[in-house]
């Protein structure tokens, strides 16, 4: 599968502008893991410490796996319930590191059946795996049939390559604790971030997996948490580091989602005035920029340059949190055009059917009308002499919406119609 990088263009606009506030709606699927130390409360915890909101649920029976939360009705009432930003999915520490047809049959499908109902109840919902990670000296009640399992490093490098492969092909985000922790033991192991039993985390073990969340959440540095929990200031900022590195620093690496955003557009010019024509997949929200300085939020702009010259013109769309910018050059080469009385032409109806009518505010000796389709293709073109009115015969046009030009002497005007 491929992995889509995600390049994060920051547009200091006002209308895109990240308020120092972010809310974020966050639901916890999981186990115990997931339960222990009330690690979605820790999250929450950071996030206001850093003025943010988490607005949090969470549904962990201890030992739940993902075939067990695919028909749970808990967990599916729990998904169905809100337009979650991300929904956690955390499964059951050994089922990561299972024989590779135990992992076709009993994880990958439920994993997949969760990302799809997620995504039903709402389009921008993204998944997220939480990467858990190897027992502290592996995994002895399965050492003899997998031999992989029987110490720590072997059993966290296979439970990376599964949450991995599991995020790839579902198009989601990881949510990597485990790989901060390889990190920590690595080069902090004075930090214990295990309990008793080897396998659950303690509560520095927790804090390090909710640095990882608040990260991947609000994709803010994790260094900015001033809640240490009851951990030390040394051991919380060692932690938060680890989580800055590994995280933080490398996002794309973490993230495999497509980004819905596409944005595209048109452009009819007349002179020194513009119809712009929005032709973006999908959308939420759209800036555009002229390049003279200007910008809108229309759908669909008509701007006027008052100089000519070349001007770098750019749509900006935004969808479930992503964007994504169209720029082309423009060449504006002529202003000697003058615009209609607005008040003196009309054009009718609009709605069009077959027929449409334009009636001009005074006699013209030379006349162009055109139409354009919204990349900008012209499919009718009339010339005319000596009118003041014209009836024009659309019925070659298909459903949708047009630009209708029509230069007579030295005025023009502009519009879009609608073809029923």
């Amino acid at each position: 599968m491929k992995h889509f990088l995600l390049t994060y263009i920051f547009v200091f606009l006002s209308f895109f502008s990240i308020s120092s506030q972010t809310t974020k709606k966050v639901l916890f699927i999981g186990n115990s893991y997931t339960a222990a130390n009330n690690l979605p409360s820790m999250v929450n915890n950071m996030a206001q410490s850093t003025t943010d909101v988490l607005i949090f649920e969470s549904n962990t029976p201890g030992g739940f796996r993902f075939i067990n939360h695919a028909s749970n009705t808990t967990t599916l009432n729990k998904i169905n319930s809100n337009d979650w930003d991300y929904v956690v999915l955390q499964a059951q520490s050994q089922e990561t590191s299972f024989g590779q047809l135990q992992m076709e049959t009993e994880l990958h499908p439920f994993a997949e059946s969760l990302s799809q109902t997620i995504r039903a109840n709402n389009e921008c919902s993204q998944p997220m795996f939480y990467m858990t990670w190897g027992r502290e000296n592996g995994d002895a009640s399965n050492c003899g049939s997998l031999p992989w399992v029987c110490n720590y490093e072997d059993m966290d490098d296979v439970i990376r390559a599964t949450y991995l492969f599991m995020a790839e092909t579902n198009d989601a985000e990881v949510a990597p604790a485990g790989a901060v922790w390889r990190y920590l033991r690595t080069n902090h192991p004075s930090i214990n971030l295990y309990s008793g039993d080897g396998s659950h985390p303690s509560l520095a073990g927790s804090y390090a997996a909710a640095t990882v969340f608040y990260t991947m959440i609000y994709k803010k540095d994790p260094t900015l948490i001033t809640w240490n929990s009851s951990l030390s200031q040394t051991d919380a900022n060692i932690i938060k580091m680890a989580a800055k590195t590994i995280v933080f620093d490398d996002m794309s690496t973490w993230d495999f989602t497509i980004n819905p955003a596409l944005a595209d557009y048109s452009e009819v010019i007349n002179a020194g005035d513009v119809s712009f024509t929005n032709t973006s997949a999908g959308f939420d929200t759209l800036l555009w920029d002229f390049g003279d300085g200007n910008t809108s939020t229309e759908i669909n702009p008509v701007h006027t340059y008052a100089d000519t010259g070349n001007y770098l013109v750019s749509l900006t769309v935004t969808k479930c949190g992503k964007w994504d910018t169209k720029t082309k050059t423009l060449n504006i080469s002529n202003l000697s055009i003058e615009e209609f009385d607005l008040n003196g032409i009309t054009v009718f109806p609009n709605p069009i059917s077959n027929r449409l009518n334009i009636k001009l505010n005074r006699n013209y000796k030379d006349l162009s009308i055109e139409v354009f389709d919204i990349m900008g293709k012209s499919i009718i073109k009339r010339n005319a002499q000596n009118v003041e009115s014209l009836n024009l015969d659309v019925t070659v046009l298909g459903r949708g919406m047009y630009i209708l030009r029509i230069i007579a002497d030295t005025h023009y005007y502009a519009s879009k119609v609608i073809k029923n």
